[in-house]
């Protein structure tokens, strides 16, 4: 009987899980194209922001973004979400999907052209 156990790292089971839907997905609709990426603010080679997200057929999903304090307020944001969408449509991704929360920074994500629902 299979088991039930929670881990604290997640590699090895997000990877089954992704290649798992990939294949379901397949099954019901054909190659799907499916990219993950991140696109990084940098000074001095010491990362200090950046936006991890992936591409599934035709939407930018993205899943992580943080930048520095200090970077903050500056346009440096703007030109992450614009660079990371800009590769999103490289890959075919025709929308965008971000998830924030209240206190982290929904009016950013407004100016740059995103809508809540």
């Amino acid at each position: 009987m299979p088991a039930i156990a929670v881990e604290r790292t997640i590699g090895e089971t997000k990877r089954a899980v992704i290649d798992g839907l990939i294949r379901y997905n397949e099954t019901k609709m054909g190659k799907q194209r499916y990219r993950r990426f991140a696109v990084s603010l940098r000074e001095r080679k010491k990362i200090v922001g950046g936006i991890v997200g992936e591409v599934w057929m035709t939407v930018l999903f993205i899943q992580l973004f943080w930048i520095d304090e200090r970077f903050r307020g500056k346009g440096r944001g703007a030109a992450l979400i614009k660079k990371i969408e800009d590769e999103a449509r490289r890959f075919g991704a025709i929308r965008s999907y971000v998830d924030t929360m209240s206190v982290q920074a929904p009016g950013f994500y407004r100016k740059c052209g995103y809508k809540a629902f």
